[in-house]
């Protein structure tokens, strides 16, 4: 009886120690990341303690001033809404608050996500390739239709491609979320491209220009 109490106690001080390494090494990853980020674009690197011996993480995040914009990248402890998987968000200051809309690959998970926007209609651009890709919807259809320009789509479908993210227009904001943590280089650079995007993207919404 001795003996499998032991070995079941073995048991979990093995998998609690996995956990802790696991957890550990992917915090470092992303903090190693964030790290580049911060110093590229000159914004601040917060790292909160971990608690309860290393178990409990809260992620990093970086906040800041970029091209005269707030800029933050985060992961919001609560996850993606109706999931329990986390995500890395940019978040881009947009002083334009008239148009709101949302781009996201099709797939499963895209009639849960529309269904979250209330009596915003899907968008239809006439571009057969990025419509069969990209879903897209918004609550006015009539300014986002001479700001999705082709090399705007392109850009668009291709970031969607690589991340299977969400770009979200609205409420001050423009944002772009991918699914887990920015621990990759190849994530980190494909987030440096969002940032710059969002902040080309901010400045054509606000001078009213589609081109």
């Amino acid at each position: 009886m001795l003996f499998e109490i032991l070995i079941a106690v073995g048991l979990v001080c093995a998998t609690l120690g996995l956990f802790w390494t696991l957890s550990w090494a992917s915090a470092m990853k992303a903090g190693h990341q964030l790290e580049r980020l911060g110093k590229r674009y000159q914004l601040e690197l917060t790292q909160p303690a971990p608690k309860w011996l290393g178990f409990l993480r809260q992620e990093p995040y970086l906040y800041g001033q970029y091209r005269g914009r707030e800029v933050s990248i985060s992961v919001p402890g609560h996850g993606r809404q109706n999931t329990r998987q986390i995500e890395s968000v940019l978040k881009i200051e947009l002083r334009d608050r008239r148009l709101s809309a949302q781009f996201m690959p099709r797939g499963f998970m895209t009639g849960v996500h529309q269904r979250l926007n209330k009596g915003w209609r899907d968008w239809q651009t006439g571009d057969a390739a990025f419509d069969q890709a990209i879903a897209s919807s918004s609550d006015a259809g009539q300014l986002l239709e001479p700001l999705m320009t082709a090399q705007r789509r392109d850009w668009v479908r291709e970031l969607m491609k690589e991340g299977k993210g969400t770009l979200y227009i609205g409420g001050g904001t423009l944002a772009y979320a991918e699914m887990g943590l920015i621990s990759e280089v190849t994530r980190r650079k494909r987030f440096e491209r969002a940032l710059e995007f969002l902040c080309d993207l901010a400045e054509v919404v606000e001078s009213d220009k589609s081109e």
